[in-house]
């Protein structure tokens, strides 16, 4: 670890993987420094369930060797990177955060992480998920509860909450991330991380399952939107074993490095609610939220539109076109251990298994109603605004309802209320960090058109000018 530079955590995943690819930073070292890091502090948070330390450091030790002859390892070269556990690595437990696989090992990569390797990233180890990504906090029989390194006794949301955790601690410069109704947004937003959802198809998936949903996502857990730039260039394109997969676009990083992304954001049209799906947010992430969205749009010179965005309640045709995905992979093999599974999981089976076909065709026209008032709202504005969650992060050990301006709500009206519907309409949004409430980070929804991710990530960069975030918890100084 003597060749590494002090801090080295807190310096960007693109600044590290390019001093990587320069020579003046040896991959085994920074694998070495992270190492250490989780070792220290991962205790505190259960943020990475397994680690492939051999593995590991022959990848970085390629990396290096690739170095030394003079050629280029890929543009996240040596980047020590934590993989969800709904991922799957070869040789690698497989479990989807389910006793029910507890036992199983992965045969292959899938096409995320394949293409993860290809671009010189090392994979490090596993980073905890909700059971199947079915929740908004991180607490699974199999791995028991993950906690936010900004408080302990809170959540870092989920499904993707392990990688928000040990990526806003430092144990990861960047980490992989799925979001299926808001799992890589509210973690980001609860842990003061940028989360990106890219268009619906822009990260080809497989090989495995196909999704009938029509609303999970891959992506990463980053810290900035240039590293989640950097690691979306590497891994966006179709693929053929996913049939809604899109064509890889024009590269991302370029035009943010350049500022060229962030200028075509002037004269943009921008409309705001902190009301969605009738749900509002509380009064403090609400002006949190707004107060940034205000720095935002004066400093990129956007123009502020009033439009009413009323769109139908999300929840139902989400939640059961969701289920009946994930009953279509794993009923068969928890059906007679029911028992083993998460309450909202065994209430996802029971919720498939006596379905009543109205109830179905119900949510095949509530998406359609959906799409159409979200395609109403951006024939009048190119991005509309939001706070992320209604609230700050809530108790670790995660809840099913809680109070919520003085009305009693599920855990969908708590968390997602404000993300979800952008995952049945198949839109990029991301959240950038907007602050805190009671000492905790809340985050700034950004929403635009489908295929225009690059908006996205080019208002995030002007945020962070104008309103630099931590991107660190205080937590890294444990270390």
């Amino acid at each position: 670890m003597s060749g590494l530079p002090q801090e080295f955590w807190t310096r960007d995943a693109w600044d590290l993987a390019d001093a990587v690819r320069a020579g003046d930073l040896r991959a085994v070292d920074l694998f070495d420094g992270y190492l250490e890091r989780i070792r220290t502090i991962d205790p505190a948070l259960n943020a990475v369930c397994f680690l492939d330390e051999a593995g590991a450091r022959d990848a970085a030790e390629a990396v290096d060797a690739t170095v030394a002859r003079g050629d280029d390892p890929g543009p996240l070269a040596g980047l020590p990177i934590g993989v969800k556990e709904l991922n799957h690595v070869a040789g690698w437990p497989a479990t989807h955060a389910s006793l029910i696989y507890a036992d199983r090992v992965s045969d292959h990569d899938d096409v995320e992480t394949a293409r993860l390797r290809a671009g010189g990233a090392v994979l490090t180890g596993l980073t905890t998920a909700s059971e199947h990504g079915s929740v908004s906090f991180t607490n699974t029989p199999l791995h028991g509860v993950t906690r936010n390194p900004w408080n302990p006794a809170r959540t870092p949301g989920g499904s993707s909450g392990g990688a928000a955790a040990a990526v806003a601690a430092g144990l990861f410069p960047v980490a992989t991330a799925g979001d299926g109704g808001g799992s890589i947004r509210i973690p980001a937003s609860y842990c003061g991380l940028f989360g990106m959802k890219v268009t619906y198809g822009l990260v080809g998936r497989g090989p495995g399952p196909f999704n009938s949903s029509l609303t999970p996502v891959r992506g990463p857990m980053a810290r900035g939107p240039r590293d989640a730039a950097r690691y979306l260039d590497v891994v966006t394109g179709p693929t053929l074993t996913d049939p809604t997969s899109l064509p890889k676009p024009a590269p991302f990083e370029p035009a943010l490095a350049t500022g060229a992304a962030q200028e075509s954001l002037r004269g943009l049209r921008v409309g705001w609610t902190d009301t969605l799906g009738g749900t509002a947010a509380e009064p403090a992430v609400g002006a949190a939220a707004r107060d940034t969205a205000e720095a935002l749009v004066r400093a990129a010179g956007m123009e502020w539109v009033d439009v009413t965005v009323d769109f139908p309640r999300p929840g139902m045709t989400w939640g059961l076109l969701s289920s009946i995905d994930d009953m279509a992979w794993h009923a068969d093999a928890m059906a007679d251990r029911l028992d083993e599974v998460t309450t909202v999981y065994r209430l996802a089976y029971e919720s498939v298994r006596h379905l009543r076909p109205d109830v179905l065709l119900k949510a095949i026209r509530r998406r359609a109603d959906l799409c159409a008032a979200s395609a109403g709202v951006f024939e009048q504005v190119d991005l509309l605004l939001t706070p992320t969650t209604p609230t700050p992060a809530f108790a670790a050990e995660g809840v099913l309802t809680a109070d919520l301006n003085g009305e009693e709500v599920t855990l969908f009206g708590l968390s997602a209320a404000f993300t979800a519907p952008f995952n049945v309409t198949g839109q990029p949004a991301c959240s950038i960090p907007a602050g805190f409430v009671d000492l905790l980070p809340v985050g700034l929804q950004v929403v635009a058109p489908r295929h225009h991710d690059l908006h996205c990530l080019a208002a995030a960069a002007v945020a962070q000018g104008v309103r630099p975030w931590p991107g660190l918890a205080p937590i890294v100084s444990a270390a």
